[in-house]
């Protein structure tokens, strides 16, 4: 008869589960958050002081294409660039800007579209684009010798949006007081001008609320409302 062992009751079991349970639980830290090493990223851009919010002294579009401008002219010109401490790098990260500039004005103006105004805000706004274009188009053909109003106008007219339109009609009456000469030519009275200040005060409210509106679509991970108000500094809009 074969012998037989005898299996002694210890008091530890020898079983992985039981040895596991027996462990003392390693204490858990929070994680660190992660940094921002990537500058053009949502996490960078938003830890900027508050002062680099505000608001453009140019379109985006404009210094989207300047950017990407530079981009590119540095990229062929690297050898002499390197000479004086601009590397590749250096340049390489330009283009990442100049790229991420655009895809956030493009997301920027997808929510502005996306607010809705009333009627009688519709209203005034579309009033407000037409006499916009009627002072733009009396000072390409009343100036048209000038080519420094001609280089004013076509900054005033650069970009889109309702606060946009409402800056330029506060820049054209500006505009036509100091080309009041030229306003023989045109078709353009003082009632347009009193109109284009009454429409840009009325319309302050609607695109107050547009932009209220659309960083709340955008708030949420972005860094869109820091970096793109999209209204122009030219008298200083926040």
């Amino acid at each position: 008869m074969p012998p037989t062992s005898t299996v002694k009751n210890t008091p530890g079991s020898t079983s992985p589960k039981a040895r596991s349970s027996s462990r003392t639980p390693a204490a858990t830290s929070k994680r660190p958050a992660a940094r921002p090493d990537e500058p053009t990223s949502d996490e960078a851009l938003l830890a900027l002081d508050s002062a680099y919010a505000s608001a453009p002294d140019m379109p985006t579009s404009v210094a989207e294409r300047e950017l990407t401008s530079l981009a590119r002219l540095a990229h062929a010109q690297q050898s002499r660039m390197s000479r004086i401490g601009i590397t590749s790098d250096k340049v390489d990260l330009l283009a990442r800007f100049a790229r991420r500039l655009g895809a956030l004005e493009k997301g920027w103006q997808r929510a502005r579209g996306a607010v809705t105004l009333t009627s009688a805000q519709r209203k005034l706004r579309d009033e407000a684009e037409a006499l916009d274009a009627k002072l733009v188009a009396g000072g390409r053909w009343g100036c048209r010798n000038d080519d420094a109003a001609q280089a004013e106008l076509s900054r005033i007219a650069d970009g889109s949006g309702l606060s946009d339109t409402i800056q330029d009609l506060r820049d054209l009456v500006d505009f036509w007081s100091d080309h009041e000469g030229a306003l023989g030519v045109t078709d353009i009275t003082a009632k347009d001008l009193e109109r284009a200040k009454a429409l840009a005060d009325a319309l302050e409210y609607a695109a107050a609320n547009e932009a209220s509106d659309a960083m709340r679509r955008t708030r949420a991970g972005s860094a869109q409302p820091l970096l793109l108000g999209r209204r122009r500094a030219r008298q200083g809009d926040p």
